[in-house]
């Protein structure tokens, strides 16, 4: 499969690829392209940290950083697929190294690992904006053709 590009101009006119409107959870995120290299199979969107994603000890609840990293490696997994594949997840596998702070903007860089003929392997890190690593998913998803 050759994988495709996806474009900041397609991210903010409500698409990643044709076929694949922006979910409205990304919406609700806030969730704001940043760069895509189909050769290299990393995708980096980046995520406001709003107050009402606060838990009670007053950092980014662990639900919520879950879903920005599950958010990146989706639409990276499509592209790599070149638009023929969605996945759907296996196992989502979350390393917690730090509190993710209300208030600054971060980065989650997603990464193909390996992709098959019917499982892709996926990574995603959230990185503070000095460069630090928050978080890390390892994702396994077997891989749905597209209609």
């Amino acid at each position: 499969m050759t994988a495709v590009q996806l474009k900041k101009s397609d991210w903010e006119s409500g698409s990643f690829l044709p076929k694949f409107p922006i979910p409205p959870i990304d919406t609700f995120l806030g969730t704001r392209f940043e760069s895509h290299d189909p050769d290299e199979g990393v995708l980096r969107l980046s995520f406001p940290t709003k107050a009402e994603y606060a838990n009670p000890g007053g950092m980014v609840m662990g639900g919520i950083v879950a879903s920005f990293l599950d958010d990146a490696m989706g639409p990276l997994v499509v592209a790599a697929t070149g638009g023929k594949c969605f996945p759907v997840t296996l196992d989502l596998h979350i390393t917690y190294f730090k509190p993710v702070p209300i208030g600054p903007r971060v980065i989650v860089e997603a990464r193909v690992d390996r992709l098959g003929r019917s499982t892709v392997f996926t990574n995603a890190s959230i990185l503070s904006e000095d460069g630090e690593e928050l978080a890390r998913a390892v994702h396994t998803a077997t891989l749905r053709p597209i209609d």
